[in-house]
């Protein structure tokens, strides 16, 4: 463990570092001291750096990290003077002993070898100080940069789930029905009624081009055609009106080429759904109202209808009920970048809700 600490990459950089920094500053001592035997006093200074070097660490990996974020100025203090202490009187033992020894220099006063110590640990001390607050900065940027890559992945992971989610529970629902057998039976019934009931024919078609649309496999994907999914409105609404012999009132109006552009499936479907269900559409001074438009990239559809205040057991409170809420959790799933907006306007008679898509600014998931 030791052998892994001391040898691995940083700690080679540290020991280049500090080997080559005192090199240097050996060299440029002799050179301007005249003195006679450059590897002695390289080697008499590489014993005043190792206690440079302990002071260094001992305060920037030490002292700091355990007394300066924890807010303990005391012990922060005495445990600086403590290393300074020692540091000072390592380096007196080596001006006093190492150095007279040697024969480099006499033997320095206390108050001489005190004031060149305490001026050599400032640096030192400043050294660590920047060593100290460098690191802190890195560790914070490396813990960010974590936590934003975690938090990728869990949205990631989460818009996966929910897009296999969504696709297992449309497959579960095709998977009730076989759709061969579903138009067979179709048109089977169809050439049986359009003899008797040119009304029920009809409406078997209608139903039918409903169910081949609901079934069929592009629904799966996170976005269709505008123009299918206003198709398959309209003949949703034919088959009420159908149903009721024209007995029911819906004003439907598009402009725009409806061609050039994808939204979400089957979210149209649901608004005007739930507006039938829960609204009164059978006055004709108040029919249901869908507008939609599609002009320069800006697409509108809204459903206005009055609501149902007769007490047949139905929602009371317009159309807004678990339709709307699946709906703006799948639009927030597909348009995670925004551009789209779902907006409900509500007062004792009507109802409106408004769906709008900016295909400039959405991007699909």
């Amino acid at each position: 463990m030791l052998k892994k600490l001391v040898f691995n990459r940083i700690s080679r950089i540290h020991i280049l570092v500090w080997m080559i920094y005192t090199f240097y500053q050996a060299t440029l001592i002799v050179y301007y001291n005249n003195y006679p035997s450059f590897f002695k006093f390289l080697l008499a200074f590489c014993f005043f750096r190792i206690g440079d070097i302990i002071f260094f660490y001992t305060n920037s990996l030490w002292i700091l990290p355990n007394f300066l974020n924890t807010k303990k100025i005391l012990l922060l203090i005495l445990s600086f003077l403590g290393c300074l202490s020692f540091y000072l009187a390592f380096r007196y033992f080596l001006d006093s002993y190492l150095l007279v020894v040697l024969n480099l220099q006499e033997k320095f006063p206390l108050n001489v070898s005190i004031s060149l110590g305490v001026s050599q640990g400032s640096i030192f001390m400043i050294f660590s100080l920047g060593y100290y607050f460098s690191q802190r900065v890195i560790q914070q940027q490396k813990e960010l940069t974590k936590k934003d890559l975690e938090l990728a992945e869990e949205k990631a992971k989460t818009a996966i789930l929910e897009k296999e989610k969504s696709q297992a529970e449309l497959a579960f629902l095709r998977s009730q029905i076989n759709p061969h057998f579903m138009f067979n039976t179709l048109n089977m019934i169809y050439s049986k009624v359009r003899k008797s009931s040119k009304e029920a024919g009809e409406i078997v078609i209608e139903f039918a081009n409903m169910m081949r649309y609901a079934t069929s496999t592009k629904l799966q994907e996170n976005e269709v055609d505008v123009r299918g999914e206003l198709d398959f409105v309209k003949e949703y609404i034919n088959i009420h009106k159908l149903r009721f012999n024209n007995t029911v009132y819906i004003d439907y109006d598009e402009e725009g080429y409806m061609l050039s552009h994808r939204i979400v499936p089957m979210v149209l479907i649901t608004l005007v759904e739930n507006a039938i269900k829960h609204g009164s559409i059978d006055d004709p001074n108040y029919p249901l109202i869908i507008r939609a438009s599609l002009i320069d990239d800006y697409f509108t559809f809204m459903v206005h209808n009055l609501k149902n205040l007769k007490p047949n057991g139905l929602d009371q409170k317009g159309n807004t009920g678990i339709g709307i809420i699946n709906i703006e959790k799948r639009l927030a799933a597909v348009y995670q970048n925004g551009g789209y907006s779902l907006e409900k306007e509500e007062t004792k008679e009507d109802y409106i809700v408004t769906f709008t898509v900016n295909f400039k600014e959405t991007k699909y998931d």
